[in-house]
């Protein structure tokens, strides 16, 4: 039959075209998922915060005393002023000391004195009178003062504290000791000092440490603050 021909043509051509249909469909089908997939924003990375550097300790402050630093406190400038009763309370002892230098007085309120100077550094204290009638030999710290000392034949020992003004070491003037030289250790509102007159040693009359003044004969004597600037 004639018509056979054109009937074959036809139904692979419409094979044809079915394939290129269900590969256009699989297609269209996959755009859709590739285009997500593509437009799809990946997570972002996560970053590790920086940890915080460790602070470094501060090197610790030292509070041991300066060498040579008669206060015994590190740096310290100035004076500082120890004084009190010897051991039994025989005597009374008073010791200044600024940057090292130190002038200490001891006497009984009678008749036995010494003025003595020297050094005083790292926690250690050596002083001696010019005249070798008396010696200081101990220890310190910012608080106190602990050693032995002589006046004379008579020898304490000792351990004073620090104290503040008017407490010290006091002196007549040089210009006023033809009226009256005398030295006293001044603490815990105590006056104890002896007086040199005709060439012998007396209890001291007391003084004013207000005004710093001493009446001689109902004249005023002056009386000064001693320390290692002023000497004895």
């Amino acid at each position: 039959m004639k018509f056979k021909a054109p009937l074959i043509t036809l139904a692979a051509g419409l094979a044809v075209a079915g394939v290129l249909y269900g590969a256009n469909v699989n297609l269209s089908r996959g755009l859709p998922k590739n285009n997500a997939a593509a437009t799809q924003t990946p997570p972002a990375a996560t970053i590790a915060p920086t940890p915080a550097p460790t602070p470094t300790p501060s090197a610790a402050k030292s509070s041991a005393p300066a060498a040579g630093n008669g206060s015994g406190l590190a740096g310290q400038q100035g004076t500082i002023t120890y004084a009190g009763a010897v051991d039994g309370g025989a005597a009374s002892l008073g010791v200044v000391v600024n940057n090292g230098k130190a002038i200490a007085y001891v006497c009984d309120g009678r008749a036995a004195e010494s003025w003595m100077d020297g050094e005083m550094a790292n926690g250690e204290a050596q002083l001696n009178s010019a005249k070798a009638t008396g010696t200081l030999t101990g220890t310190y710290t910012a608080t106190q003062i602990k050693g032995t000392v002589t006046a004379g034949s008579k020898t304490w020992t000792f351990t004073i504290k620090a104290v503040a003004p008017p407490s010290g070491l006091y002196r007549s003037q040089s210009s006023l000791r033809n009226k009256l030289d005398a030295s006293w250790v001044v603490y815990d509102g105590k006056q104890v000092g002896v007086e040199k007159r005709n060439g012998a040693l007396q209890p001291a009359p007391p003084f004013d440490v207000n005004s710093k003044t001493a009446q001689v004969d109902g004249t005023n004597v002056t009386i000064e603050p001693t320390s290692p600037a002023t000497g004895y």
